[in-house]
């Protein structure tokens, strides 16, 4: 059985990579609901336990609870491990400044731009924390049903779990125009390392060469994503 998948995939990369292959910032295709379920990863940062976390976990998505910011594994959130933040304002941030959530907010964007940040909040309406909400990629509401926290997660999750999605997270990262030829040029490394994972050695070298003294941990973490995604994105095509 085994054996059978893997010639069915070999047979989908052969297809894919005999025909015209896009651009990688082209490659803006959702995946498979079940697929996007599978790979997707949430947290939710809030003081107060959300009621409905066994519900999310009930229907396929992996996520997690933390109180604060002080929260040993608050770095995944910078190194791009989750996809979706659900980021409440008060309560959990102190340390960031007196907005909290905002300031929490503006460091994560800054840091991790592939992040997809919803606002959290029972406040939705308190023009005092417009910044919060004008700034995330979307709210929901805490006393939202499952069926509509679904609707939002499915959604914000499709879109982040695209190859483009990472190719224009390095591009903020390392400060480069996406219509570069540097960008392209990583983004055809990131499209022939898919193909043949001996490229990865060029790939990084190349991250690091245009990263300089900065540090490179997060943009490897996007471009590793990136692979991973055209090769799931072949897979379904």
């Amino acid at each position: 059985m085994l054996s059978l998948l893997a010639g069915v995939f070999r047979f989908a990369m052969l297809k894919w990579f005999s025909g015209k292959k896009p651009s990688l910032e082209q490659m803006t295709a959702e995946l498979p609901r079940a697929e996007v379920l599978r790979r997707g990863r949430v947290v939710i940062l809030d003081d107060e336990a959300p009621e409905m976390i066994a519900d999310i976990r009930r229907q396929g998505v992996a996520v997690d609870h933390w109180t604060s910011t002080a929260d040993p594994s608050f770095g995944r959130l910078e190194s791009g491990f989750y996809d979706i933040l659900l980021l409440d304002y008060g309560g959990i941030g102190r340390n960031f400044g007196q907005d909290e959530g905002l300031d929490v907010l503006r460091h994560l964007k800054r840091v991790n731009p592939a992040l997809k940040i919803l606002a959290f909040s029972s406040r939705t309406f308190d023009a005092s924390k417009s910044d919060f909400f004008r700034l995330s990629d979307g709210v929901i509401r805490k006393d939202a049903g499952i069926r509509e926290m679904m609707e939002q997660l499915e959604t914000h999750l499709a879109r982040a779990l695209t190859p483009a999605t990472y190719h224009k997270a390095i591009c903020t990262t390392l400060g480069i125009d996406p219509d570069s030829e540097t960008a392209k040029r990583i983004g055809r490394l990131i499209l022939q390392t898919a193909e043949h994972p001996k490229k990865n050695g060029q790939l990084l070298e190349t991250l690091r060469a245009t990263a300089g003294t900065a540090g490179t941990a997060t943009i490897e973490s996007f471009a590793g994503k990136a692979v991973d995604l055209v090769i799931a994105s072949m897979a379904t095509t």
